[in-house]
């Protein structure tokens, strides 16, 4: 045995040192910045081409814009280079002790309270021993269900029975006989705790989507307990599946408000919250189009301006509110361009590229501005 130890030991050695050899050689450089904006400018490439492909950059925009990314590429493909730096002595005596103390100081410590003579327990016989063990809970829920059957129908103990056979069910990842379960249940008396529990049954088994059924339940739980929390959240949670952003705001607000300081639901609620408030905002489309911009373009000043300036103008104030909003800034930029605002242009154009330093579409709208890059 000791000899068989002390082979795995050598082994184990070579293993490490096969590992560490190139760090023995000597090791390469860090590529400089200039690779990576190279790499950088190449999917800005493909991202402009794909944005051509889709209708949002004219030719005119996407030539300007590739011109520049080329220059820009050409001048870091010519600084890239990479320089190899052999390791120091030092620190190459460190590694290789480092190599050999490892695996020695880990043998050292297991032979001593390891057990090296245990027996293999092969997968076959784990998967017999697991299979052996479902057997035997289907058997037992077998027996629960004919139990089950007993009771008088409609009874308080066959709704007993429901309940505790459900959550069974549902914890061995059995969705629909816990879902069967719990209807058995409900069906005998309404109870808001166990609608909620099946609601949110269905919601799982749907892969995370708040089905009518659930919706109905809901709706019932949350009027006899307007106090469950699960209830309205998950009642949020379907008005915002639904289309209906401002009640799933609504109700995610006053989930979080009810919610204690230190609960880690607030986290979940607040992120809810904040997907509330963006289809909110993209549905009050408070700027004008690309469509609408394009549209503009070819009216007469006086008619352009009528068209535009109220969407403009709202959508600045909004901006004022919400300065983190990228795509807003770009969308102000080309409108402010389309009506001859040369300075606001600029203005919201740097806001839109400090939030999106490396977009094409700031690049592209940057060419329009005949701003260079």
């Amino acid at each position: 045995m000791t000899v068989t130890w002390i082979a795995f030991g050598a082994a184990t050695l070579f293993a490490v040192l096969a590992i560490l050899w190139p760090s023995l050689r000597g090791v390469r450089a860090y590529a400089p910045r200039a690779a990576h904006d190279a790499a950088l400018y190449r999917a800005q490439l493909a991202e402009l081409e794909r944005e051509r492909e889709a209708g949002r950059l004219s030719d005119a925009e996407h030539r300007d814009a590739v011109l520049e990314v080329q220059r820009r590429l050409l001048a870091a493909a010519g600084e890239a280079a990479t320089a190899a730096a052999p390791a120091p002595q030092a620190g190459r005596w460190l590694l290789l002790g480092t190599a050999v103390a490892l695996p020695t100081l880990a043998l050292l410590l297991y032979l001593p309270r390891g057990t090296p003579d245990m027996p293999a327990f092969p997968f076959a016989e784990v998967k017999a021993q697991r299979d052996a063990e479902d057997a035997e809970a289907e058997a037992l829920i077998a027996r629960v269900r004919e139990r089950i059957n007993t009771f008088p129908e409609g009874s308080d103990e066959a709704r007993q029975g429901w309940v505790l056979l459900a959550g069974v069910e549902r914890r061995r990842g059995n969705l629909a006989a816990a879902i069967g379960a719990y209807r058995r249940a409900l069906a005998v008396r309404f109870e808001p705790q166990l609608a909620a529990d099946l609601a949110e049954t269905l919601s799982i088994a749907a892969e995370g989507r708040v089905t009518d059924e659930a919706m109905a339940l809901l709706r019932r739980a949350a009027a006899a307990d307007p106090g469950d929390l699960r209830a309205r959240y998950y009642l949020s949670l379907g008005a915002l599946e639904r289309g209906d952003p401002a009640a799933a705001l609504e109700g995610f607000q006053s989930i979080l408000a009810a919610t204690p300081p230190d609960s880690p639901v607030r986290a979940l609620v607040t992120e809810r919250i904040a997907e509330a408030e963006t289809r909110l905002r993209a549905g009050a489309a408070p700027g004008p189009s690309p469509e609408q911009m394009a549209a503009a373009a070819d009216m007469p000043p006086e008619e352009r301006q009528r068209m535009i300036a109220g969407m403009v103008d709202r959508l600045a104030e909004r901006l004022q509110r919400e300065p983190n909003d990228a795509e807003g800034w770009l969308r102000l930029a080309q409108a402010y361009r389309i009506l001859g605002r040369g300075m606001e242009a600029r203005g919201a154009l740097d806001r839109a590229a400090a939030l999106l330093p490396d977009d094409p579409r700031v690049v592209a709208e940057k060419m329009a501005q005949g701003r260079g890059g």
